[in-house]
């Protein structure tokens, strides 16, 4: 989606209708991302309810040499931060072992046939810190460092949940595949 200074203008200048073309042309994309943090459909709607709020909060901020889509996606994922750090009943766990991040994963018959609907379901199945660290690093493509720096935790911590997040999603996948074979 892109949007030319006329229309950036008019979101700007708080135009009713600007936004709620904005709106329409957005709201999917800001679901899809609240989707891969919050485990129903109503504190998705609310998380993604809350980016838009903050994009047509920090639309003078946008430069039109960013694509909007991306854009928009770092304010959703920002929230989700944000909403997790508000939310959060407890700290998460400080790990110093070092972890060894050299573990072969291959790939069988069963995972190239999982849907991605199933594979996000799984994923909603996590705990909730680790469902997070996992997100921000494995599909938003945050390095350690970066989710370190944002959640104030170790690396070696945004790691361990890495690894644990792929470790209860292979057993998930395992179980499923046992399913399936019987």
């Amino acid at each position: 989606m892109e949007l030319d200074n006329s229309f950036i203008k008019k979101l700007i200048n708080q135009d009713r209708r600007a936004q709620l073309e904005l709106y329409k042309k957005s709201f999917g994309i800001l679901m899809s991302v609240a989707y891969r943090y919050k485990k129903n459909e109503e504190d998705a709607k609310s998380l993604s309810i809350t980016s838009f709020l903050k994009v047509l909060t920090n639309i003078e901020s946008y430069k039109p040499n960013i694509p909007f889509n991306a854009w928009i996606r770092r304010i959703a994922i920002n929230t989700a931060i944000d909403d997790f750090r508000k939310n959060s009943k407890h700290n998460l766990i400080e790990y110093s072992d070092e972890i060894s991040t050299n573990e072969n994963y291959t790939i069988n018959d069963y995972d190239l046939e999982i849907r991605a609907e199933e594979l996000n379901n799984m994923i909603l199945k996590l705990p909730k810190a680790t469902k997070l660290v996992f997100n921000l690093f494995a599909i938003d493509g945050y390095s350690h460092k970066e989710i370190a720096e944002q959640l104030n935790i170790s690396t070696n911590t945004s790691k361990w949940h890495v690894k644990e997040a792929r470790k209860k999603l292979k057993e998930q996948i395992l179980k499923k595949q046992n399913l399936v074979e019987k």
